[in-house]
């Protein structure tokens, strides 16, 4: 119940429904604790406790409000609201008359409490965007461009197959469609995303808000496992042109899973002189999200490398745009 009503949230509010654990029940009556397991979370900033009706035993909407009205008390500050799996018309109306927040996973959610809190959220988010998509932004455009998805899709879809959260995506798409880069809808339950330009003029239209995805290069010992990162930097580039290779290969990695790596391999220690290296490029994104062949993919890049005063690395990078028809 506590999955469904956090996905329902996500879904709803386009916001995330954080989950910090249980709730201190020992000062509550028995006969409370039997009824609900209590969970404490946040949403949209407001901190919150979570009743999950377990047992109700045809409690009446007035003993639920009385019962949340109990709890509120041992957790003053904190939203009290009701998640039930299921809810008749007649005792939701009623719950609605006592004022008593609840989230009826995949049907309703009633949290008037956070009626300011929700209008603030969504002002912000239609706010003029930074001047910069996100990393996943990036990530999903780029999959448009290279192909790795269709021209419509779902946050959900997106979710699955970039192994990011459905809130994530959803924010996403929000933000790719605040840079006027798509369209979206909501049909049903679920919100569409639709990306009507053509290869070139989206490519055009985004260019000025894409970044390199290097968020840092560091020189670092070869390490034992180096044939799972793709290669990446000019390395790269040589094998996708006829530009020649570099002396010291290329490689990159998701930041976010560098610091493990690097305590696996202990690559934050000083090299030798006698060992041989890498460059290696931690990225803001999974670089194997969109790369093939042991190979970052083509834009990531082409957006990647610096500007060079050689005249063949900017050849070799036009090249790359001519790869993929851009």
């Amino acid at each position: 119940m506590l999955a469904t009503a956090t996905s329902h949230v996500e879904h709803v509010l386009q916001a995330p429904l954080i989950v910090d654990g249980p709730a201190a029940s020992a000062k509550l009556p028995a006969f409370l604790t039997q009824r609900y397991v209590l969970v404490e979370g946040e949403i949209l900033g407001r901190p919150c406790i979570l009743m999950l009706g377990t047992r109700l035993h045809d409690d009446t909407p007035a003993t639920i409000a009385k019962h949340r009205d109990v709890i509120r008390r041992q957790s003053p500050g904190r939203v009290v609201i009701l998640v039930i799996e299921r809810l008749s018309n007649h005792n939701r109306h009623r719950l609605i008359s006592q004022h008593v927040p609840f989230i009826v996973p995949g049907n309703q959610l009633f949290v008037p409490e956070l009626a300011v809190d929700l209008r603030e959220h969504f002002r912000s988010e239609r706010d003029t965007p930074a001047d910069g998509l996100t990393p996943a932004a990036q990530l999903i455009l780029l999959a448009v461009l290279i192909g790795r998805i269709g021209p419509e899709t779902t946050p959900s879809e997106l979710a699955s197959q970039f192994h990011y959260s459905a809130m994530s995506m959803s924010r996403a798409i929000t933000e790719i469609e605040a840079f006027e880069l798509a369209d979206t809808e909501v049909a049903g339950r679920f919100r569409h995303v639709r990306f009507r330009l053509p290869g070139e003029a989206l490519w055009s239209r985004a260019l000025p808000h894409l970044r390199s995805p290097v968020r840092k290069r560091r020189r670092v010992r070869r390490p034992p496992q180096c044939l799972a990162l793709p290669l990446a930097g000019e390395t790269a580039l040589a094998e996708k042109t006829d530009l020649s290779h570099p002396r010291i290969e290329t490689r990159a990695m998701a930041a976010t899973k560098w610091k493990a790596f690097a305590t696996r391999y202990e690559l934050d220690q000083p090299v030798n002189w006698d060992e041989p290296v890498i460059e290696l490029e931690t990225w803001t994104y999974d670089p194997l999200l969109l790369g093939e062949d042991n190979l970052v993919d083509t834009i990531s890049l082409y957006l990647s490398l610096p500007d060079s005063t050689d005249d063949r690395i900017e050849a070799a990078k036009e090249e790359l745009l001519r790869q993929v028809s851009l």
